[in-house]
């Protein structure tokens, strides 16, 4: 059977969370930045207070917009292919997004992003078989016009892959020129196929920026789903302890999903999280640190009380180097969100509290993710995996079970993870290969990868993508 899917809250308690929640919106409410969308809200209905504008979002239309969302929906490639569905059941694996630097496999520094990093990532993402969508990892800064440092990163990932896209800002005319980018190259219907998820998100706590909102409002146009993401941390901008910053992610993200809701009744969203934990003694803020793990498998179950489709971010690292603690950090974190039943997971190929992105580390959390995939599938227990006649049949000191045609016929099944990059086997053959670890066996399959054919897109679909950079420029 499958692995139970973990949980950290009882019934109760996520009830006990999900009241707190009603109770903040319907007496204190957000602040809403954006003229246009304190209108709307306000001619809906809701309980306003023009002069902090607030809006008080009260229980029955909280309920009613839940009850219209989705509660999952078919993803296509850029070729206009289905893919996968999210909601399904099945955790789906993003690599990226939003990240600052690259960390320099020849120099070994980490220095400013290129547009050549995120051309190569996109690639190397479109062979990887744990990968199913794409982020756009960092916004590279050697474009000619900096202003469109995102649509760069776009392009590149767009025009390297055929895997869906996964995308943020919070700026309204980098958000058109994004969509723009999505509708120009995709070979299906974008207002009714998806190809690309757009991630917004509040600022904590409990205010909607004017920019965000205007984005908010264009995306629900086009069709395109909204993962509404808050990122509270922990005792700066929300409560410091776990059940408070729960309870403030709740709060906003349900602000956001109501709004959408008012938009357009049946509109495809994410239930999704990145809070971050505070370590007190430095004032440094967290993604990796145990507690978030904990709190990704709460966010899980709240969006399974909703009967949203969720999203969080992970692997996760707070650390710089490639080491042991990267490594710790992240298999918690992505075990928890893909034990957890998330359905959308972000975040491979990054590190350094998200700041950071490689190559390397890329290859790195692929393998990390096959394996927490198989983890989850638990153990297939049927008579004739138990082969209880066979055991019998060989018997004690019997025949080898290596020429059994039991296990020949299973040699290549789905039952043992085949890794890429592990080191397995004896001391002797470690060394006669040049005793490489695993970041040396990353950065060879880099060059690898880099040397296979990609997914180019044509030269027509490539020239729309830079006209419309041009023309936002």
């Amino acid at each position: 059977m499958k692995l139970s899917v973990m949980k950290v809250l009882a019934a109760d308690e996520i009830k006990s969370i999900h009241e707190a929640t009603l109770a903040i919106l319907n007496n204190c409410g957000v602040k809403i930045g954006s003229p246009k969308m304190f209108a709307f809200l306000k001619e809906r209905g809701l309980p306003v207070d023009r002069e902090r504008q607030l809006v008080r979002f009260p229980r029955d239309c909280i309920e009613d917009a839940l009850a219209h969302i989705p509660n999952k929906f078919e993803v296509f490639n850029r070729e206009g292919q289905h893919v996968f569905t999210l909601g399904d059941g099945i955790p789906r694996v993003a690599a990226g997004h939003n990240a600052v630097f690259w960390a320099d496999a020849n120099t070994g520094k980490t220095r400013p992003s290129t547009i050549a990093d995120v051309e190569l990532f996109g690639k190397i993402c479109e062979q990887l078989s744990a990968i199913d969508m794409i982020g756009i990892p960092v916004m590279p800064q050697d474009g000619p016009q900096p202003a469109a440092s995102l649509l760069y990163g776009v392009k590149a990932v767009i025009a390297n892959s055929r895997k869906p896209v996964f995308f943020s800002t919070d700026q309204c005319a980098i958000n058109h020129a994004c969509i723009a980018m999505l509708r120009a190259t995709f070979a299906g219907k974008l207002e009714s196929q998806v190809y690309g998820i757009n991630q917004l998100s509040p600022t904590s706590p409990l205010f909607w920026e004017g920019n965000v909102l205007e984005a908010l409002t264009e995306t629900v146009v086009t069709g395109v789903p909204l993962a509404i993401l808050p990122e509270p941390n922990a005792g700066v901008s929300a409560p410091y302890t776990l059940a408070g910053l729960l309870t403030m992610n709740n709060a906003e993200c349900l602000s956001g999903l109501v709004m959408i809701q008012l938009l357009k009744p049946g509109a495809k969203v994410l239930y999704a999280n990145s809070w971050t934990t505070t370590d007190m003694r430095t004032g440094a803020a967290l993604v990796g640190s145990v507690e978030t793990s904990i709190c990704r498998v709460a966010a899980a179950q709240l969006a399974h009380f909703y009967h949203v489709p969720s999203h969080t971010t992970a692997p996760n690292s707070d650390n710089h180097a490639h080491d042991e603690q990267n490594a710790w950090e992240k298999t918690f974190s992505l075990l928890a969100a893909i034990g957890a039943g998330h359905d959308l997971i972000v975040n491979c190929g990054m590190f350094a509290t998200g700041m950071t992105c490689s190559h390397e580390q890329l290859l790195m959390d692929a393998e990390l993710a096959g394996m927490a995939h198989r983890f989850v599938q638990g153990i297939d227990v049927r008579p004739e995996t138990i082969a209880a006649e066979l055991i019998q049949q060989v018997g004690p000191l019997g025949e080898t079970y290596l020429t059994q045609p039991h296990t020949l016929a299973r040699l290549r099944s789905e039952e043992y993870f085949v890794p890429d990059l592990a080191v397995r086997g004896p001391l002797a053959v470690w060394q006669a290969a040049g005793a490489k670890d695993t970041y040396a066996l990353a950065r060879a399959k880099v060059e690898t990868l880099r040397g296979n054919p990609g997914a180019a897109l044509s030269s027509e679909r490539t020239q729309q993508l830079q006209e419309i950079i041009t023309h936002f420029t």
